[in-house]
Protein backbone atom coordinates (compact mmCIF):
# COMPACT_ATOMS: atom_id res chain seq x y z
CA UNK A 1 0.00 0.00 0.00
CA UNK A 2 1.33 3.20 -1.12
CA UNK A 3 1.92 5.81 1.45
CA UNK A 4 -1.13 8.04 0.10
CA UNK A 5 -3.35 5.05 0.16
CA UNK A 6 -2.25 3.95 3.48
CA UNK A 7 -3.37 7.81 4.68
CA UNK A 8 -6.70 7.43 2.70
CA UNK A 9 -7.33 4.63 4.45
CA UNK A 10 -7.45 6.18 8.33
CA UNK A 11 -11.13 6.70 9.65
CA UNK A 12 -12.51 7.47 13.03
CA UNK A 13 -13.24 4.01 14.77
CA UNK A 14 -15.04 4.05 17.92
CA UNK A 15 -14.92 0.67 18.50
CA UNK A 16 -11.97 -0.24 20.15
CA UNK A 17 -10.46 -2.74 22.82
CA UNK A 18 -7.07 -3.57 24.11
CA UNK A 19 -4.05 -2.99 23.68
CA UNK A 20 -3.53 0.90 23.66
CA UNK A 21 -0.28 2.27 22.22
CA UNK A 22 2.31 1.58 24.96
CA UNK A 23 4.74 4.05 26.68
CA UNK A 24 7.33 4.09 24.08
CA UNK A 25 4.30 4.18 21.05
CA UNK A 26 2.25 7.02 23.09
CA UNK A 27 5.17 8.83 23.38
CA UNK A 28 6.24 8.60 19.81
CA UNK A 29 2.70 9.15 18.58
CA UNK A 30 2.42 12.52 20.60
CA UNK A 31 5.79 13.97 19.38
CA UNK A 32 4.21 14.21 16.05
CA UNK A 33 2.11 16.68 17.53
CA UNK A 34 5.37 19.35 17.44
CA UNK A 35 5.52 18.93 14.00
CA UNK A 36 2.27 20.56 12.98
CA UNK A 37 1.67 23.96 11.62
CA UNK A 38 2.33 26.08 14.35
CA UNK A 39 2.66 30.29 13.45
CA UNK A 40 4.54 32.12 15.89
CA UNK A 41 5.79 28.90 17.19
CA UNK A 42 3.88 29.37 20.32
CA UNK A 43 3.13 25.25 20.53
CA UNK A 44 -0.46 25.91 22.19
CA UNK A 45 -1.14 22.53 22.23
CA UNK A 46 -1.71 20.39 25.83
CA UNK A 47 -2.46 17.04 26.27
CA UNK A 48 -3.55 14.92 29.39
CA UNK A 49 -3.36 10.94 29.39
CA UNK A 50 -5.95 9.56 31.34
CA UNK A 51 -4.76 5.80 32.07
CA UNK A 52 -6.13 3.20 33.66
CA UNK A 53 -5.23 3.60 36.71
CA UNK A 54 -6.97 6.48 36.95
CA UNK A 55 -10.23 5.39 35.16
CA UNK A 56 -12.51 4.90 37.36
CA UNK A 57 -11.81 7.88 39.56
CA UNK A 58 -12.41 10.02 36.47
CA UNK A 59 -15.77 8.45 35.23
CA UNK A 60 -17.21 8.47 39.15
CA UNK A 61 -15.80 11.88 38.62
CA UNK A 62 -17.28 12.69 35.31
CA UNK A 63 -20.32 11.17 36.13
CA UNK A 64 -21.14 13.20 39.78
CA UNK A 65 -20.50 16.68 37.88
CA UNK A 66 -22.25 15.47 35.18
CA UNK A 67 -25.85 14.29 37.19
CA UNK A 68 -25.59 17.48 39.27
CA UNK A 69 -29.34 19.02 39.77
CA UNK A 70 -28.69 22.25 37.71
CA UNK A 71 -26.97 19.77 34.52
CA UNK A 72 -28.98 20.27 31.15
CA UNK A 73 -27.55 16.43 30.48
CA UNK A 74 -30.44 14.19 29.50
CA UNK A 75 -30.06 10.71 31.39
CA UNK A 76 -29.15 8.56 28.05
CA UNK A 77 -26.55 11.04 27.31
CA UNK A 78 -24.70 10.47 30.62
CA UNK A 79 -25.01 6.87 29.99
CA UNK A 80 -23.05 7.11 27.00
CA UNK A 81 -20.51 9.15 27.91
CA UNK A 82 -19.82 7.03 31.02
CA UNK A 83 -20.06 3.86 29.02
CA UNK A 84 -17.70 5.32 26.57
CA UNK A 85 -15.06 6.71 28.73
CA UNK A 86 -15.17 3.31 30.93
CA UNK A 87 -14.58 1.62 28.07
CA UNK A 88 -11.89 3.27 25.73
CA UNK A 89 -8.54 1.56 26.35
CA UNK A 90 -6.62 4.78 27.12
CA UNK A 91 -8.44 8.69 26.47
CA UNK A 92 -6.65 11.58 25.90
CA UNK A 93 -8.16 14.63 26.81
CA UNK A 94 -7.26 17.91 24.41
CA UNK A 95 -6.27 20.96 25.27
CA UNK A 96 -4.33 24.58 24.32
CA UNK A 97 -3.47 27.51 26.13
CA UNK A 98 -4.88 30.52 24.74
CA UNK A 99 -2.13 33.41 24.20
CA UNK A 100 -3.89 36.83 24.69
CA UNK A 101 -0.81 39.11 25.84
CA UNK A 102 0.47 41.68 23.87
CA UNK A 103 3.61 39.88 23.22
CA UNK A 104 2.44 37.64 20.23
CA UNK A 105 0.12 39.15 17.53
CA UNK A 106 -1.07 34.99 16.81
CA UNK A 107 -4.78 35.26 16.75
CA UNK A 108 -6.62 32.26 19.09
CA UNK A 109 -8.20 31.07 15.70
CA UNK A 110 -4.50 30.66 14.51
CA UNK A 111 -3.36 28.62 17.90
CA UNK A 112 -6.68 26.63 17.57
CA UNK A 113 -5.58 25.71 14.16
CA UNK A 114 -2.39 24.61 15.29
CA UNK A 115 -3.50 22.40 18.30
CA UNK A 116 -6.21 20.95 15.87
CA UNK A 117 -3.17 20.45 13.33
CA UNK A 118 -1.29 18.85 16.13
CA UNK A 119 -4.24 16.27 16.82
CA UNK A 120 -4.64 15.43 13.30
CA UNK A 121 -0.80 14.54 13.17
CA UNK A 122 -1.33 12.46 16.35
CA UNK A 123 -4.59 10.86 14.57
CA UNK A 124 -2.77 9.93 11.53
CA UNK A 125 0.41 8.43 13.65
CA UNK A 126 -2.17 6.38 16.11
CA UNK A 127 -3.29 4.72 12.16
CA UNK A 128 0.72 4.46 11.28
CA UNK A 129 1.25 2.17 14.41
CA UNK A 130 -1.48 0.16 13.52
CA UNK A 131 -3.71 1.37 16.54
CA UNK A 132 -7.51 2.94 16.14
CA UNK A 133 -8.95 6.43 17.36
CA UNK A 134 -11.59 8.83 18.11
CA UNK A 135 -11.86 12.34 18.65
CA UNK A 136 -15.12 13.73 20.40
CA UNK A 137 -16.16 17.05 21.30
CA UNK A 138 -17.95 16.86 24.32
CA UNK A 139 -18.47 17.48 27.00
CA UNK A 140 -16.00 20.19 26.80
CA UNK A 141 -18.25 22.99 28.03
CA UNK A 142 -18.28 22.21 31.39
CA UNK A 143 -15.86 23.73 34.33
CA UNK A 144 -15.67 21.60 36.29
CA UNK A 145 -14.55 19.02 33.83
CA UNK A 146 -12.03 21.54 32.49
CA UNK A 147 -10.85 22.33 36.54
CA UNK A 148 -10.52 18.60 36.93
CA UNK A 149 -8.31 17.99 34.43
CA UNK A 150 -6.25 21.28 34.94
CA UNK A 151 -7.54 23.03 31.70
CA UNK A 152 -8.99 25.78 33.40
CA UNK A 153 -8.24 29.29 32.06
CA UNK A 154 -6.12 30.34 29.97
CA UNK A 155 -6.38 26.94 28.51
CA UNK A 156 -9.23 25.64 26.70
CA UNK A 157 -10.26 22.32 25.57
CA UNK A 158 -10.93 20.73 22.02
CA UNK A 159 -12.15 17.18 23.29
CA UNK A 160 -11.38 13.93 23.79
CA UNK A 161 -9.19 10.95 21.78
CA UNK A 162 -10.30 7.50 22.53
CA UNK A 163 -7.04 5.31 21.29
CA UNK A 164 -6.81 1.67 20.94
CA UNK A 165 -6.56 -1.33 18.79
CA UNK A 166 -9.90 -1.54 16.17
CA UNK A 167 -12.23 -4.15 17.05
CA UNK A 168 -11.86 -7.22 14.62
CA UNK A 169 -14.34 -6.48 11.65
CA UNK A 170 -14.13 -2.40 11.82
CA UNK A 171 -14.51 -0.98 8.65
CA UNK A 172 -13.83 2.53 7.54
CA UNK A 173 -16.73 4.17 5.63
CA UNK A 174 -17.12 4.60 1.95
CA UNK A 175 -14.63 7.02 0.54
CA UNK A 176 -16.67 10.45 -0.25
CA UNK A 177 -15.36 12.07 -3.32
CA UNK A 178 -13.13 15.21 -3.15
CA UNK A 179 -14.62 16.32 -6.10
CA UNK A 180 -17.81 17.60 -5.01
CA UNK A 181 -15.72 19.84 -2.34
CA UNK A 182 -13.08 21.37 -4.55
CA UNK A 183 -13.72 23.95 -7.53
CA UNK A 184 -10.90 26.05 -9.21
CA UNK A 185 -11.48 29.33 -8.86
CA UNK A 186 -11.66 31.43 -12.32
CA UNK A 187 -12.30 34.73 -11.34
CA UNK A 188 -15.64 35.17 -9.78
CA UNK A 189 -17.08 33.87 -7.00
CA UNK A 190 -17.48 29.43 -7.02
CA UNK A 191 -20.28 27.26 -6.43
CA UNK A 192 -19.79 24.11 -4.73
CA UNK A 193 -21.15 21.10 -5.84
CA UNK A 194 -21.99 19.64 -2.51
CA UNK A 195 -24.06 22.76 -1.62
CA UNK A 196 -25.53 23.40 -4.65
Amino acid sequence: MSNIDFLLSRFSCGSLTQPAPNYDELHQILSTAMRAPDHGRLRPWRFVIIGKEYREKWVRSLEKILTKPDSCYPPAYITKIVQNFSNAPLILALGFRQFHDDKTSISLDEQLMAASAATMNILNAVHVLGFGAKWITGPIDVPEITELLGLKKPYRMIGFMFIGTPVEGSEAPPRVSVDDYVVNWQGSAVNFKIDS
